[in-house]
């Protein structure tokens, strides 16, 4: 008996989960060291964050922020007219005014540090409209607190940043239009609202997760030779699994199953799921329903690919045993159902007299395109 430990990998993403726009610098000047020390945080030059605690117990903020923005606003003078660096010293800002604009650059600090949670979603835009812009995770913040090197008039400044993890390279031209414009405004810092612009953000920051009742799994290709025929194969794979998970669950204890070479001709209703094809190399097919569908193809795709299509691999007393990665301290109700009915078609399959025949076809799609999925299997015999 062979048993396929499944982790979907697969992102929850609950209702709380707030998406921000945060612009690196002033017209982004600091685009490419946030890129590069994967951080993001106000535009405040040696602004002296406490890198355990954050603002946690900072009697000397205001402080800080007066002394950065003087450092700043010098920094952005002529060299030739610049005179002496501001004074570095906390208490001599102690009795300073504030000066306009002071509320918003504390609002701004303490939205990096204090209202950013883990989990939140950053949208940093490109400078240039013809580049990438991040979309991104923010970490915990503690110890995810670094200094970001200043570049050009600020080399030998640095910048507080809060830390990123699971982030996408996007084209500006496929961010929202809303966000493209929010990025044009002078704010640094702005929450983004819309829920349908929340929603194409996270479509566009992860390939698989779960929102609401949306499930979404993509098909990773790899290489260039993708034809009709991969296409016409990698399709019917998703429409037999979608099909035989509604006979499975209605068909009584012995549903009659479609295999590969019949789903290929059957049409599946386009209000259950919805299938998006990008071939560019490398590419993917995003599968999204209102079903576990999506995950239950990426997790039968994903024991395929890790026995090599071979159809004697996969018996009637196959195991497959799902988890996921990305949950804590919740009961996983959707890897189980994903679980079960990935053992249940599976074993059902296997018996089938077309199942070699289904496998030799995948196996020979999966030669062209290295169809895959991101999620991580461990076979035990």
């Amino acid at each position: 008996m062979t048993t396929f430990e499944v982790d979907l990998n697969t992102r929850i993403i609950g209702a709380d989960t707030k998406v921000y726009l945060a612009r690196a610098g002033k017209n982004g000047h600091l685009f490419v060291p946030v890129f590069n020390s994967k951080a993001i945080g106000p535009d405040l030059p040696n602004l002296g964050v406490n890198l355990a605690t954050g603002l946690e117990g900072d009697h000397e903020l205001e402080s800080k922020i007066k002394r950065a923005r003087a450092l700043s606003k010098w920094l952005r003078t002529p060299a030739y007219n610049r005179g002496n660096e501001p004074q570095t010293a906390l208490y001599y800002y102690e009795d300073q005014p504030k000066g306009p604009g002071f509320a918003q650059v504390e609002g701004v600090v303490r939205s990096y540090f204090e209202l950013l949670q883990h989990g939140d979603i950053v949208v940093i835009p490109n400078p240039s409209a013809f580049g990438n812009a991040l979309i991104a995770e923010i970490l915990p913040l503690e110890g995810n607190i670094v200094r970001i090197p200043g570049i050009e008039r600020f080399n030998g400044y640095n910048f507080d940043g809060r830390r990123f993890g699971h982030f996408k390279e996007v084209r500006m031209a496929d961010l929202p239009p809303t966000v493209v414009e929010l990025s044009r405004v002078p704010t640094g810092f702005a929450e983004i609202y819309n829920a349908r612009v929340k929603k194409r953000i996270f479509q566009l920051l992860y390939d698989d997760y779960v929102i609401d009742d949306e499930f979404a799994a993509r098909i990773i290709t790899t290489k260039d030779d993708f034809n009709s025929f991969d296409s016409t194969v990698l399709n019917a794979l998703i429409t037999m699994v979608t099909e035989n998970i509604d006979r499975l669950q209605h068909g009584g204890l012995n549903p009659n199953l479609v295999d590969l070479e019949r789903a290929a001709f059957m049409q599946i209703d386009a209000d259950d799921l919805q299938v998006r094809i990008n071939i560019n190399s490398p590419g993917h097919i995003a599968v999204i329903a209102k079903t576990v569908a999506p995950l239950v193809i990426g997790s039968i795709l994903a024991v395929l690919v890790a026995v090599n299509f071979d159809a004697n691999a996969i018996t009637p007393e196959v195991v497959v045993s799902v988890t996921n990665s990305q949950i804590n301290d919740v009961v996983d109700l959707c890897s189980q159902e994903v679980g079960q009915l990935s053992q249940s078609m599976l074993r059902f399959l296997s018996v089938e007299p077309e199942f070699q025949r289904n496998c030799a076809l995948l196996r020979e799609a999966h030669d062209h395109t290295g169809a895959h999925t991101n999620f991580n299997i461990e076979v035990k015999p």
